[in-house]
Formats: structure tokens, C-alpha cells, sequence
């Protein structure tokens, strides 16, 4: 008889994680297969550590959800991000 295989688990989806705080007063979850925040209202919105990412074609950063954005490449993005919307 041959083993059985674990069946593949979902991504990781917390309220919060225990080393980096939520951003102030956003409705958001943790996600742990991107390493960030994801912001419930703002779809493409990320933060994590006092900085909020946003996907539009290309990676842009902001200390607010509101913006302005500035342009960044992947390499300034958490990893999970990069990966995620990788070219």
C-alpha cells in the first residue's frame, strides 16, 4: 500500500502576528504566505512595518494607505509580495 500523502495546506490567514503590528485603525488580516498585512477594503493594499505597498502594474510604497506613491522595484517589496505578483 503506498503512503498517504498529507493533503496540501491553505495559506496561514491570522488577525494579527505576533511580531509586527497591524497598521493604525485598518480593518486588515495577516497573511503568512505573503508576509504582510492586507488591508479588507483597499484591494492590492499591503503594510507591514509602517510602510503600505501597493501592486498596479508595478510595486509603489506609501506611509499611507491614501497615498501619494511613490515607485519601487520588487526588491523593496516584503518577498511573499515579489513572489507573488512575480513578471
Amino acid at each position: 500500500m503506498p503512503p498517504v500523502q498529507p493533503a496540501p495546506q491553505p495559506p496561514v490567514i491570522m488577525k494579527a502576528h505576533p511580531r509586527y503590528a497591524p497598521p493604525p485603525g485598518g480593518n486588515c488580516h495577516w497573511d503568512n504566505s505573503l508576509g504582510v498585512y492586507v488591508l479588507e477594503k483597499q484591494p492590492g493594499v499591503y503594510y507591514r512595518e509602517r510602510t503600505y505597498y501597493r501592486w498596479d502594474g508595478g510595486w509603489y510604497w506609501s506611509n499611507s494607505p491614501q497615498g501619494p506613491w511613490q515607485e519601487t522595484d520588487s526588491s523593496s517589496v516584503p518577498p511573499g509580495l515579489s513572489r507573488r505578483y512575480a513578471r
